[in-house]
């Protein structure tokens, strides 16, 4: 896809074009400012075509990037599982498992009962 002078919309800044395409990143001037945007995933939330459209080719790469968030995140997360069932603590996961068990580990659900 041809981005040089390609015209967009953004919800804030309104219409602009598309100087200048570095990598991922989409530079675009709008009448009162210049700004940068990831590429493709400004089309997913702040750009649209000035017709108010994505066009195909834009879908699919979204799709793309998309599917390979997902995969990282899926990999990331049997990670997660793996080290919690061989008893690894995850940083930021240490008082997870302990949540509901007061110091002695008993359920603090049943604690309360016995109090009343």
């Amino acid at each position: 896809m041809v981005f040089d002078n390609l015209e967009v919309k953004h919800r804030s800044f309104g219409n602009g074009i598309v100087v200048d395409k570095n990598g991922k990143y989409l530079t675009v001037k709008f009448a009162s400012v210049e700004k940068k945007f990831v590429y493709p995933d400004a089309f997913e939330s702040f750009l649209t075509l000035a017709d108010g459209t994505v066009s195909d080719e834009i879908k699919n790469d979204l799709h793309a990037v998309n599917l390979v968030k997902q995969e990282i995140l899926n990999k990331k997360n049997e990670e997660n599982l793996r080290a919690m069932t061989k008893g690894i603590v995850i940083p930021g996961k240490e008082n997870a498992a302990n949540e509901g068990e007061d110091e002695e580990g008993r359920s603090k659900s049943n604690e309360q009962e016995e109090i009343l």
